[in-house]
Protein backbone atom coordinates (compact mmCIF):
# COMPACT_ATOMS: atom_id res chain seq x y z
CA UNK A 1 0.00 0.00 0.00
CA UNK A 2 1.16 3.64 -1.14
CA UNK A 3 2.28 5.34 1.99
CA UNK A 4 -0.81 8.04 2.59
CA UNK A 5 -0.10 10.93 5.09
CA UNK A 6 -2.97 10.87 7.48
CA UNK A 7 -1.95 13.70 9.38
CA UNK A 8 -1.70 16.30 5.30
CA UNK A 9 -5.24 14.75 5.34
CA UNK A 10 -7.16 14.58 8.66
CA UNK A 11 -10.61 14.92 7.12
CA UNK A 12 -10.07 12.10 4.37
CA UNK A 13 -11.99 9.32 5.03
CA UNK A 14 -9.67 6.12 5.98
CA UNK A 15 -11.42 3.61 5.16
CA UNK A 16 -10.52 3.09 1.35
CA UNK A 17 -7.04 4.21 2.76
CA UNK A 18 -6.67 1.22 5.31
CA UNK A 19 -8.89 -1.12 3.16
CA UNK A 20 -8.33 -0.48 -0.73
CA UNK A 21 -10.69 -3.07 -1.76
CA UNK A 22 -13.27 -0.41 -0.97
CA UNK A 23 -11.24 2.36 -2.60
CA UNK A 24 -14.68 3.17 -4.58
CA UNK A 25 -16.91 3.54 -1.98
CA UNK A 26 -17.93 6.82 0.33
CA UNK A 27 -20.20 7.85 2.97
CA UNK A 28 -23.01 5.40 3.95
CA UNK A 29 -21.90 2.79 1.66
CA UNK A 30 -18.31 3.06 2.61
CA UNK A 31 -19.24 2.56 5.83
CA UNK A 32 -22.07 -0.55 6.06
CA UNK A 33 -19.68 -2.56 3.67
CA UNK A 34 -16.53 -2.21 6.13
CA UNK A 35 -19.19 -3.27 8.74
CA UNK A 36 -20.40 -5.84 6.94
CA UNK A 37 -17.26 -7.24 5.00
CA UNK A 38 -14.23 -8.69 6.28
CA UNK A 39 -11.92 -5.20 7.07
CA UNK A 40 -8.91 -3.86 8.92
CA UNK A 41 -10.14 -1.91 11.40
CA UNK A 42 -9.40 1.90 11.43
CA UNK A 43 -8.87 3.36 14.39
CA UNK A 44 -6.62 0.83 15.49
CA UNK A 45 -4.77 -0.43 12.08
CA UNK A 46 -1.20 0.05 12.18
CA UNK A 47 -0.72 2.97 9.36
CA UNK A 48 -2.89 5.11 12.23
CA UNK A 49 -1.23 3.87 14.88
CA UNK A 50 1.65 5.76 13.78
CA UNK A 51 0.60 9.09 12.71
CA UNK A 52 -1.10 8.87 16.78
CA UNK A 53 2.64 8.68 17.85
CA UNK A 54 3.63 11.05 15.28
CA UNK A 55 1.11 13.72 16.24
CA UNK A 56 0.36 12.70 19.52
CA UNK A 57 3.71 11.52 20.66
CA UNK A 58 4.91 8.24 21.11
CA UNK A 59 4.03 7.99 24.94
CA UNK A 60 0.00 7.30 24.08
CA UNK A 61 -1.75 4.58 25.30
CA UNK A 62 -2.26 0.83 23.71
CA UNK A 63 -6.17 1.38 22.31
CA UNK A 64 -8.57 3.61 20.46
CA UNK A 65 -11.99 5.69 19.61
CA UNK A 66 -14.18 6.90 17.28
CA UNK A 67 -15.15 9.74 19.05
CA UNK A 68 -18.88 10.27 17.00
CA UNK A 69 -20.19 7.19 15.74
CA UNK A 70 -22.62 8.21 13.12
CA UNK A 71 -24.14 4.91 13.14
CA UNK A 72 -26.39 5.60 16.48
CA UNK A 73 -28.34 8.47 14.62
CA UNK A 74 -28.33 6.32 11.15
CA UNK A 75 -29.71 3.11 12.32
CA UNK A 76 -32.11 4.70 14.46
CA UNK A 77 -33.63 6.56 11.69
CA UNK A 78 -33.25 3.64 9.11
CA UNK A 79 -35.10 1.48 11.77
CA UNK A 80 -38.15 3.94 12.19
CA UNK A 81 -38.57 3.62 7.96
CA UNK A 82 -38.02 -0.10 8.20
CA UNK A 83 -40.80 -0.05 10.70
CA UNK A 84 -43.12 1.37 7.86
CA UNK A 85 -41.57 -0.36 4.99
CA UNK A 86 -42.33 -3.67 6.71
CA UNK A 87 -38.77 -4.38 6.33
CA UNK A 88 -37.89 -4.42 10.30
CA UNK A 89 -37.09 -7.65 12.79
CA UNK A 90 -35.55 -7.61 15.90
CA UNK A 91 -34.36 -10.38 16.04
CA UNK A 92 -32.04 -9.94 12.98
CA UNK A 93 -28.25 -9.79 13.63
CA UNK A 94 -26.88 -6.05 13.30
CA UNK A 95 -24.95 -6.90 9.87
CA UNK A 96 -27.73 -8.69 8.35
CA UNK A 97 -29.46 -5.56 9.25
CA UNK A 98 -26.64 -3.08 7.48
CA UNK A 99 -27.18 -5.31 4.39
CA UNK A 100 -30.85 -4.97 4.29
CA UNK A 101 -30.39 -1.25 4.86
CA UNK A 102 -27.39 -1.19 2.23
CA UNK A 103 -29.75 -2.76 -0.28
CA UNK A 104 -33.03 -0.06 0.44
CA UNK A 105 -31.57 2.76 0.49
CA UNK A 106 -33.23 4.46 -2.18
CA UNK A 107 -36.42 3.41 -0.14
CA UNK A 108 -35.55 4.58 3.59
CA UNK A 109 -34.29 8.13 2.19
CA UNK A 110 -36.92 8.66 -0.73
CA UNK A 111 -38.20 12.57 0.23
CA UNK A 112 -34.58 12.71 2.85
CA UNK A 113 -32.19 13.54 -0.11
CA UNK A 114 -30.79 16.48 2.12
CA UNK A 115 -30.60 14.01 5.59
CA UNK A 116 -28.60 11.69 3.45
CA UNK A 117 -26.08 13.59 2.12
CA UNK A 118 -25.56 15.17 5.80
CA UNK A 119 -25.07 10.97 6.68
CA UNK A 120 -22.73 10.91 3.58
CA UNK A 121 -20.57 13.62 5.04
CA UNK A 122 -21.04 12.71 8.72
CA UNK A 123 -19.53 8.85 7.88
CA UNK A 124 -16.98 9.97 5.51
CA UNK A 125 -15.66 12.37 8.59
CA UNK A 126 -16.49 9.46 11.44
CA UNK A 127 -13.19 7.41 10.10
CA UNK A 128 -11.08 10.44 9.11
CA UNK A 129 -7.87 11.03 11.64
CA UNK A 130 -10.07 14.23 12.87
CA UNK A 131 -12.88 11.74 14.61
CA UNK A 132 -10.48 9.02 16.04
CA UNK A 133 -8.31 9.14 19.04
CA UNK A 134 -5.53 7.19 21.41
CA UNK A 135 -7.37 6.38 24.19
CA UNK A 136 -6.77 3.54 26.99
CA UNK A 137 -7.54 0.13 27.68
CA UNK A 138 -11.47 -0.62 28.43
CA UNK A 139 -12.11 2.84 27.37
CA UNK A 140 -14.92 1.74 25.53
CA UNK A 141 -15.68 -1.17 27.61
CA UNK A 142 -16.48 -4.42 27.16
CA UNK A 143 -19.00 -7.25 28.10
CA UNK A 144 -18.21 -6.77 31.68
CA UNK A 145 -16.89 -3.30 31.82
CA UNK A 146 -18.92 -0.33 31.33
CA UNK A 147 -17.28 2.65 29.06
CA UNK A 148 -17.78 5.16 26.76
CA UNK A 149 -19.59 2.51 24.34
CA UNK A 150 -21.45 0.70 26.51
CA UNK A 151 -25.11 0.90 25.15
CA UNK A 152 -27.92 1.28 27.80
CA UNK A 153 -25.62 3.56 29.42
CA UNK A 154 -24.01 6.20 26.99
CA UNK A 155 -25.24 5.06 23.85
CA UNK A 156 -21.20 5.62 22.52
CA UNK A 157 -22.19 9.68 22.97
CA UNK A 158 -18.89 11.71 24.63
CA UNK A 159 -21.45 14.40 26.31
CA UNK A 160 -23.23 11.23 28.37
CA UNK A 161 -19.89 9.55 29.11
CA UNK A 162 -18.74 13.23 30.27
CA UNK A 163 -21.29 13.06 32.79
CA UNK A 164 -21.46 9.16 33.91
CA UNK A 165 -17.58 9.46 34.52
CA UNK A 166 -19.15 12.77 36.89
CA UNK A 167 -20.99 10.19 38.91
CA UNK A 168 -20.41 8.10 41.81
CA UNK A 169 -23.04 5.43 41.15
CA UNK A 170 -22.51 5.34 36.94
CA UNK A 171 -20.72 1.96 37.60
CA UNK A 172 -18.18 2.99 34.19
CA UNK A 173 -14.85 0.96 34.88
CA UNK A 174 -11.99 2.85 36.43
CA UNK A 175 -14.25 6.09 36.20
CA UNK A 176 -12.21 8.27 38.37
CA UNK A 177 -8.69 6.92 36.28
CA UNK A 178 -11.18 7.29 33.08
CA UNK A 179 -12.00 10.99 34.14
CA UNK A 180 -8.85 12.21 35.15
CA UNK A 181 -6.85 10.58 31.76
CA UNK A 182 -9.64 12.44 29.56
CA UNK A 183 -9.28 15.55 31.26
CA UNK A 184 -5.78 15.58 30.91
CA UNK A 185 -5.95 15.78 27.51
CA UNK A 186 -9.30 17.49 26.69
CA UNK A 187 -7.19 20.46 25.20
CA UNK A 188 -4.06 18.30 24.24
CA UNK A 189 -6.21 16.28 22.26
CA UNK A 190 -8.58 19.45 21.16
CA UNK A 191 -11.61 17.39 22.04
CA UNK A 192 -13.23 19.67 24.73
CA UNK A 193 -15.99 21.10 22.45
CA UNK A 194 -16.76 17.45 21.18
CA UNK A 195 -17.12 16.24 24.52
CA UNK A 196 -20.31 18.94 25.15
CA UNK A 197 -22.33 17.96 22.24
CA UNK A 198 -25.68 16.96 23.32
CA UNK A 199 -27.55 13.72 21.32
CA UNK A 200 -29.83 14.94 19.36
CA UNK A 201 -32.50 13.64 21.97
CA UNK A 202 -32.45 11.41 25.28
CA UNK A 203 -30.76 7.92 24.81
CA UNK A 204 -33.99 6.20 26.07
CA UNK A 205 -36.02 7.78 23.63
CA UNK A 206 -35.97 6.37 19.93
CA UNK A 207 -36.33 8.50 16.92
CA UNK A 208 -39.98 7.30 16.09
CA UNK A 209 -43.09 6.89 13.53
CA UNK A 210 -43.11 10.27 12.60
CA UNK A 211 -40.49 12.86 12.14
CA UNK A 212 -40.84 15.27 14.95
CA UNK A 213 -37.09 14.97 16.20
CA UNK A 214 -35.96 15.00 12.31
CA UNK A 215 -34.99 18.72 12.99
CA UNK A 216 -33.29 17.99 16.18
CA UNK A 217 -31.43 14.90 13.99
CA UNK A 218 -30.37 17.54 11.45
CA UNK A 219 -29.29 20.06 13.80
CA UNK A 220 -27.09 17.27 15.77
CA UNK A 221 -25.78 15.71 12.21
CA UNK A 222 -24.67 19.41 11.24
CA UNK A 223 -23.09 20.28 14.72
CA UNK A 224 -20.97 17.17 14.99
CA UNK A 225 -19.65 17.72 11.10
CA UNK A 226 -18.74 21.27 11.92
CA UNK A 227 -16.90 20.12 14.88
CA UNK A 228 -15.13 17.47 13.44
CA UNK A 229 -14.09 19.75 10.52
CA UNK A 230 -12.74 22.00 12.68
CA UNK A 231 -11.07 20.19 15.72
CA UNK A 232 -7.68 21.11 14.40
CA UNK A 233 -8.17 24.32 13.48
CA UNK A 234 -6.48 27.48 15.22
CA UNK A 235 -3.08 25.77 15.91
CA UNK A 236 -4.60 22.92 17.66
CA UNK A 237 -6.62 25.15 19.67
CA UNK A 238 -10.19 23.65 20.92
CA UNK A 239 -12.76 25.39 18.58
CA UNK A 240 -14.47 28.94 20.46
CA UNK A 241 -16.61 29.54 17.43
CA UNK A 242 -19.28 26.91 18.95
CA UNK A 243 -17.85 26.65 22.41
CA UNK A 244 -20.84 26.49 25.56
CA UNK A 245 -23.15 27.57 23.05
CA UNK A 246 -23.68 24.01 22.04
CA UNK A 247 -27.85 23.12 22.19
CA UNK A 248 -29.87 20.38 20.34
CA UNK A 249 -31.90 18.60 22.95
CA UNK A 250 -35.65 20.74 22.63
CA UNK A 251 -36.66 21.89 26.09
Amino acid sequence: MEKFNIIDNKLTNLIPIVNPGLKNEYGIKAAILYRILPSVEVDSSEIVKESYKDFYGKDIPESADTIFNAFIQFLDFCRSKELKLKLYDKRRPQKDELALIFLNLEKIFDGYSDLKALFDRFFDLMYSFSNLMPAPKDFNGSDRKNGKGTWNLNKDYPSVYYKNLEDNNSGIYKREEMKQWLDERMDKYSIRNMYMLPPPYPIKEYYGYNDDKLPQLISYIKFAIRLIEDRFKQNFQPNKAIGSNLSIQSE
